[in-house]
């Protein structure tokens, strides 16, 4: 049943991030729109959805914009400044991806045996966390990071050609990641390490401006909406 209450205008937020959002024919699409589209009307809310970096996102919370985001972290940085809802996806565990002719990768199977290599560069989006087990871990262990700022395309080939040696993306998208970006056939492989955390889990994060009752309204919606898991759509 959908929300009784007047309709309130709220800007939604989300990155070009396939396969869980993205823009196609101008249109919010990817695994986690539906169920967010069903989340906004049963709360009751006319959301105007739009593409954002994430950086940005977080830079209007921060700065008391009114608006919300889908598909974020959960990360204690965070939560001085935003609200998060309950879990709304739980992601996979992330994979490795790297140079299908990078030998070093046949025997390091490990997590810790890759973050730990001196002489191995990983890549990693800029402003993007990827959990705060492996932040921390990544923060503590490993010697060489190159911070990104293009998108997952753009960032696929850097790894073909190697710019970086390796990035962690999860299972979901790369197989349409490397579709779109141009890559050769074969030329990357990806697979999930040994010791590898569970999957982090996704929410809708809102700036503490958005009402305290819009708020509670899209909780009670994501409670009421079935998102979809990543077995399935992996599977």
């Amino acid at each position: 049943m959908v929300c009784s209450a007047p309709a309130q205008e709220l800007d939604v937020a989300y990155l070009e991030y396939p396969p869980y959002m993205y823009t196609e024919d101008g249109r919010f699409e990817g695994i986690l729109a539906d169920a967010t589209r069903q989340v906004m009307d049963e709360a009751g809310i006319d959301a105007d959805y739009k593409v954002l970096p994430a950086k940005r996102i977080l830079t209007l919370m921060m700065a008391g914009e009114k608006l919300c985001a889908i598909g974020a972290f959960r990360t204690p940085g965070r939560e001085s400044y935003a609200w998060f809802s309950d879990v709304t996806y739980q992601n996979s565990p992330l994979a490795v991806i790297h140079r299908s002719s990078d030998e070093r990768f046949a025997e390091k199977r490990s997590l810790i045996g890759i973050l730990d290599d001196p002489d191995l560069v990983m890549g990693k989006m800029y402003g993007y966390s990827l959990g705060s087990m492996l932040d921390h871990e990544i923060n503590m262990r490993v010697r060489r990071v190159r911070e990104v700022t293009a998108d997952l395309q753009q960032f696929m080939r850097m790894i073909e050609i190697g710019r970086v040696d390796y990035a962690f993306f999860s299972p979901e998208g790369i197989r349409g990641l490397m579709a779109t970006s141009g890559t050769e056939p074969g030329s990357l492989e990806w697979f999930i390490p040994e010791g590898m955390p569970e999957g982090q889990t996704r929410h809708i994060i809102c700036s503490l401006s958005v009402p305290e009752d819009v708020r509670r309204r899209i909780n009670e919606a994501v409670n009421k909406v079935e998102f979809p898991r990543w077995q399935d759509v992996i599977n």
